[in-house]
Formats: structure tokens, C-alpha cells, sequence
């Protein structure tokens, strides 16, 4: 017996075959123990349950029935090119649970979960606060600009984090040169950690109230809305680092802590790795993985015919894509002797544009992670 599912988020379509391949049945179930529980009824003990991975919605169904099931993920490329041979010009959830079925009854290429679930929840709400942060942060040096343009270009707060508590306190110009240099460097005591390459306070305090009085910045410009952004602000730095201490303890808990210590990998980026992929061994060989990244070139070829405008195809998950493109920053920008550096620059030498090197090197630290990860396997 074979039974194709279509997730939806509050109900679902479920199909059940024979194994003839004549239905047996078709009908809707709620996401309720009770619609569970009826679609149990309708089950045999030998049953093969289906489904699409469709984002969290299909989470329920197969932690409930996989004790009892063999419950599966179909390969969602593969359903969607079996659908166009079987109903290319129709799509509804009836249709859709019925090919479910129909594709589990041919044997088709079936995916496995991925097990790490925690370090994948954990590795995407640090991508989502980074992200959030760095827009407060583009919020933060715009209106600085507006208010006090010379404490950027004079102190290089680039980060946006170094005087974040004493704007709170004062966010004007004006309200900083009125200070006595006591009541400054009161202030300014939880910042001086975050401002430790400057050993005399008294010269940083003299220099701050010098600009602060000679500031152009706008006088009467309104500061709810920046008073507003430095909160924020504030909120998801003390958040990220909530976040990166809970990485650090799951990190070492995974079967991939290795790569760590021997491998050089940071938390953020192993655990979004790790998240992502769960087991390596699902992958029997890194082109496998690297299509899964989405980092495999395309390629247009017939007879003599040659196309030479090949890309990468980012049919994969776009996450892990994201996250080696980033670990190529530091090997090019710090590490100029290494062997990343030196691909790049052979390639840029070569007539490649940029951006193409550096897909070209994340490509290759993909390669290299597959045979890392393949090494915490080994006895």
C-alpha cells in the first residue's frame, strides 16, 4: 500500500494506492490527533507514507506516524518533472497527493530528513539576526550622519557599536560638549571595553567634546527616531551573542566538532553547514554535495555547438551557497599567501571576472568541506 500526502499548513490531501496502483481511497485530514488518527484507520501495517518537504508543515505528520511507517520525502526536483509527464497542464492538492502516490509506487529517488533540526534552527535565526542587525546598523550610520557626521569620520566607528550607551544617554552634539569631563567618562565606562586599543581616556574625552562643539550636524533635528534605532540596536547585539553561546555548545555536541580544532571552522558557519546537511554520507561523492549547494556550473552542449556562457545552476539550498561564499572572504582578505588566494588571483589572472573567482573558490571550499566532514567518520 502506498500513501501520497499533499501538506498543507491546517489540513491535508491524502491519497492511498493499492498495490496494483488503483485507489484505494482519497480524502482530506485535519492536523488534529483525531485526523491522524483516521488516517490510521485506512492504513495497513506494511504501508509507505510520502510526502514533499514542505517547509515545517510536514514535520508533524512524520514524527507521528514514522514509530508505526515507513514514512518518506520524495526528491522534490524529481516529483516536479514526474508531474509534467503525468499532468502538465494540471495542479491542485487532489492531483498533487495522487502523483505523491503514484511516484512512491515506481521507486523513485526518496530523501532522507535531516537529523540536526536544533543546529538548523539555530544556524538560520543567526543568518535572520545578522540580517536584521545590519540594516539597524545602515539606520544607525545614516542618522549619525545627520546628527553628528564627525564622530564616524573622526573615531572610524564603522561597527556602529563602540558608542552606542553614550548616544543613548545623549544622542546631540550639543548635550555631549555640555558635559564636564567627569560625567563623560562616566558614561563612556562601559564603552572604554569596546574601545580598548585607546589607552588615554583624558585626550579621546578632549577630542570628543572638541568635535562635539564644532559638530555642523543639524541642531534641531528630531532624535526619537535614533534614541529608538540604538535600542534596537543594542537588542540584537545582546541577542547575537545569546545566539553564538547557545552555537557554541551545540556545535560541540555534533558529530562534526572535529572541524573545529583540527579543520579551522568557525561556530556560525559550521553550524549552518552541519543544520543544513545533516549526515555527509547521504552525498556518495561532493559533486553530489555541491549540486546540493547549488555551486554545480550549468552546461549547453550539443554537437559542436558549445555554449561559453556556462553559470552555476542555485537550484540548491541557498544557505549553505551563502555561507561558503562568506568563508572565502577571510582566506582572500587575511590569508593572501594561501592556497584560495592563489586560485583567485590564477583565475583573475586568467581573464575571469571577479565574482566568478569567488564562486570558483567557494565551489572549492565546498569540495573541501565534503572530504573534511567525511574524514569525522573515520575510525
Amino acid at each position: 500500500m502506498f500513501c501520497g500526502i499533499d501538506v498543507s499548513k491546517n489540513k491535508s490531501q491524502v491519497c492511498i494506492l493499492r498495490d496494483d496502483n488503483t485507489i484505494l481511497r482519497e480524502f482530506q485530514v485535519e492536523h488534529t490527533k483525531q485526523g491522524f488518527e483516521e488516517l490510521e484507520k485506512n492504513l495497513v501495517s506494511d504501508a509507505t507514507i510520502a510526502m514533499e518537504t514542505t517547509g515545517n508543515y510536514s514535520k508533524a505528520i512524520y514524527d507521528y506516524f514514522k514509530a508505526r511507517y515507513n514514512v518518506v520525502y520524495v526528491d522534490n526536483g524529481q516529483m516536479h518533472m514526474f508531474a509534467k509527464l503525468h499532468f502538465s497542464h494540471m495542479k491542485n492538492d487532489k492531483i498533487d497527493a495522487r502523483l505523491i502516490a503514484k511516484y512512491l509506487s515506481f521507486g523513485l529517488k526518496k530523501v532522507n530528513p535531516i537529523k540536526e533540526e536544533g543546529l538548523k534552527d539555530l544556524g538560520r535565526l543567526y543568518e535572520k539576526t545578522c540580517y536584521q542587525m545590519t540594516k539597524y546598523k545602515h539606520m544607525f550610520k545614516n542618522q549619525i550622519n545627520i546628527i553628528f557626521p564627525e564622530l564616524e569620520t573622526h573615531f572610524h566607528l564603522t561597527k556602529a557599536k563602540a558608542l552606542t550607551t553614550l548616544l543613548l544617554q545623549y544622542p546631540t552634539p550639543q548635550s555631549i560638549a555640555k558635559l564636564s569631563d567627569e560625567e563623560l567618562e562616566n558614561a563612556l565606562t562601559a564603552n572604554f571595553k569596546k574601545l580598548g586599543h585607546l589607552r588615554n581616556k583624558e585626550k579621546f574625552i578632549t577630542e570628543l567634546k572638541e568635535i562635539a562643539r564644532n559638530s555642523i550636524g543639524i541642531k534641531d533635528y528630531p532624535t526619537e527616531c535614533f534614541v529608538q534605532t540604538i535600542k534596537i540596536l543594542k537588542f540584537y547585539e545582546q541577542t547575537m551573542e545569546d545566539i553564538k553561546a547557545k552555537i557554541k555548545v551545540a556545535v560541540m555536541s555534533c558529530p562534526y566538532s572535529r572541524l573545529l580544532n583540527e579543520f579551522g571552522y568557525d561556530d556560525a558557519s559550521l553550524v549552518s553547514i552541519v543544520g543544513e546537511v545533516g549526515d555527509i554520507r547521504r552525498f556518495p561523492n561532493h559533486k553530489k554535495f555541491v549540486a546540493y549547494c547549488g555551486l554545480n556550473v550549468s552546461e549547453k552542449q550539443s554537437g559542436k555547438s558549445q555554449s561559453k556562457n556556462c553559470y552555476i545552476t542555485k537550484r540548491g539550498n541557498k544557505l549553505l551557497r551563502h555561507t561558503f561564499y562568506m568563508m572565502v572572504l577571510p582566506h582572500l582578505r587575511y590569508k593572501k599567501e594561501g592556497h584560495h588566494a592563489q586560485f583567485f588571483n590564477r583565475l583573475k589572472e586568467s581573464g575571469k571576472h571577479p565574482k566568478q573567482c569567488m564562486v570558483a573558490c567557494a565551489r572549492k571550499l565546498a569540495v573541501k568541506t565534503y572530504y573534511d566532514m567525511m574524514k569525522c567518520h573515520e575510525k
